[in-house]
């Protein structure tokens, strides 16, 4: 098989000629900041010779801000070696401003001023006028015929509740919810909208592609109630944001990370595609095994994930050969597996003992990945 018919098989319920791989994060076919970065230029190789790719595509139509994690704004550099980024925005009820800071021999930024930080900053998110958008098609096209049969397209749109959990300092947003989240629903309904528009407008000029919902691990412990707040914020705007996929004739993958038991079954009434990245026991910040996630998901949707950062960045290569069959074991059996890790490294220049794991990960799968 090819690595395109490899992962619509994982993702339609089929039979693949083995367990799929891939970096996720990482593709030899994209644009970002690990194909700029030489340290890196090992890492893609070793996607391009093993992997199955999921290659991140360009959102052509806005939601508010975009992907938090993906800070825009001018930049100032400190005498630190940090890296200051400042975003302002005019409303019509008067500017927002954001700030988020990059730390040297990282490529990943943190906020540290929020968009909102008052009930006045919500009021002009909501008077916002939704921006016009159009879709660059010659662009898409350029990105398909780059990618051909290795792999397929991946649009991290995100969900309601990821963009909205963006515009505040987390401990901000949780207390709001628990007051009186009026106006987060509202936030949350002008963003669906959004959503929505953004999946049918992409959707229109691709099939078969994945359509990423991040955010629902928002509302999981510890600080939130899941039992309270996921029906609400989660399964009531991903539902329709997953049908709108469908009708476009692609795939729906929910990311979620940190604690899955309390999940599980209104993840599944989501009715997506995929669940991904599964980070599972006995890290701290999970509560599940994979073999759990399986049994509960496994006929109703595909599980990416499985295999833990962490042990990329900081195990042996035996460590990371027993994880990795672990996860064969208990995420193979029945099918609609996808072998990948729980993040991607971020660290500049990459490590070494990074760049080693993940040979090793790659060489595990291709020879144990098989369904049983």
């Amino acid at each position: 098989m090819t690595s395109r018919e490899r992962l619509l098989a994982a993702l339609r319920s089929e039979t693949p000629d083995r367990v799929p791989v891939t970096l996720y994060e990482s593709s030899p076919y994209n644009d970002g900041w690990p194909n700029r970065e030489p340290s890196y230029a090992p890492l893609l190789a070793l996607e391009r010779e093993y992997g199955d790719t999921f290659v991140r595509a360009p959102i052509d139509v806005p939601i508010l801000f975009g992907d938090p994690n993906a800070v825009t704004g001018l930049e100032e550099r400190n005498v630190d070696g940090s890296i200051m980024r400042v975003h302002e925005v005019d409303t019509p009820r008067g500017p927002l401003r954001s700030v988020a800071r990059r730390d040297p021999g990282l490529m990943t930024y943190w906020q540290i001023e929020p968009f909102v930080k008052s009930d006045a900053d919500i009021e002009r998110v909501l008077a916002m006028p939704t921006a016009p958008a159009e879709v660059n098609i010659p662009r898409l096209r350029d990105l398909e015929a780059r990618v051909g049969d290795h792999g397929l397209l991946l649009f991290s749109i995100g969900d309601a509740l990821g963009h909205v959990v963006g515009l505040f300092e987390f401990e901000d947003f949780v207390m709001r919810c628990a007051t009186d989240d009026g106006p987060i629903r509202a936030l949350l309904d002008k963003v669906q909208e959004q959503v929505l528009r953004a999946i049918r407008m992409i959707g229109n000029h691709v099939k078969n592609a994945a359509f990423r919902l991040w955010g629902p691990e928002y509302c999981g412990a510890p600080l939130m109630n899941p039992r309270v707040y996921f029906p609400r914020y989660v399964v009531q705007y991903d539902q329709p944001a997953t049908q709108a996929i469908h009708e476009t004739g692609n795939f729906s993958v929910i990311h979620c990370h940190g604690r899955l038991r309390d999940l599980l079954t209104p993840i599944a009434e989501i009715g997506a595609d995929a669940l991904e990245p599964v980070e599972t026991l006995p890290l701290t910040s999970a509560d599940v095994t994979l073999a759990e996630v399986k049994k509960c998901l496994g006929q109703r949707m595909c599980i990416m994930g499985g295999i833990q950062a962490v042990t990329l960045e900081t195990g042996s290569p035996e460590t990371v050969r027993q994880e990795v069959q672990t996860a064969l074991a208990q995420g193979a059996p029945g099918g609609r597996y996808v072998a990948l890790p729980t993040a991607g490294p971020f660290m500049v220049p990459l490590d070494p003992r990074a760049l080693a794991n993940a040979e090793v990960m790659f060489r595990t799968v291709h020879e144990h990945g098989r369904y049983g």
